[in-house]
C-alpha cells in the first residue's frame, strides 16, 4: 500500500489482486499504448486506479476521482497503482539486482 494526496485528502492505494486484474484486463491492456492513443486510452485507465483506490475508500465514486485528477496526478496515481500491484518496477535495475539466479548452475 502507498499513499498519495488529492485535492487535499490523503488516500492509501491498495495492491490490485488477479480478480481485479481480470475484470480490468481490457484497460490494462492499453497502458502500453497509452501515449499513441492519447486522452481516450488515459481516460479508459481511469476504472484501474478507481479499483485500487476504493478498496480502501469506497466512498469515492468513479465520477468523483475523475474530478481529483488532473494530468499531472493521473500519471503519478497510475505509476503508484501499478507499482504496489506489481505491475511496474518501482526502482530501475542494476547489474547485480537484474540477475535472477547464481553465476553457475547448482549441480557443480
Amino acid at each position: 500500500m502507498a499513499s498519495i494526496v488529492l485535492k487535499d485528502r490523503k488516500l492509501t492505494v491498495s495492491a490490485l489482486t488477479l480478480g481485479d486484474l481480470r475484470k480490468l484486463e481490457a484497460a490494462l491492456l492499453g497502458v502500453e499504448q497509452r501515449v499513441e492513443k492519447g486522452f481516450g486510452s488515459m481516460l479508459s485507465l481511469v476504472p484501474v486506479i478507481h479499483a485500487s483506490l476504493s478498496k480502501l475508500h469506497p466512498e469515492i465514486t468513479l465520477e468523483e476521482l475523475e474530478q481529483m485528477l488532473d494530468l499531472k496526478s493521473f500519471a503519478e496515481v497510475l505509476d503508484r497503482v501499478l507499482e504496489v500491484s506489481g505491475l511496474k518496477r518501482s526502482a530501475p535495475l542494476t547489474p547485480e539486482s537484474s540477475s535472477a539466479g547464481e553465476s553457475q548452475p547448482a549441480d557443480e
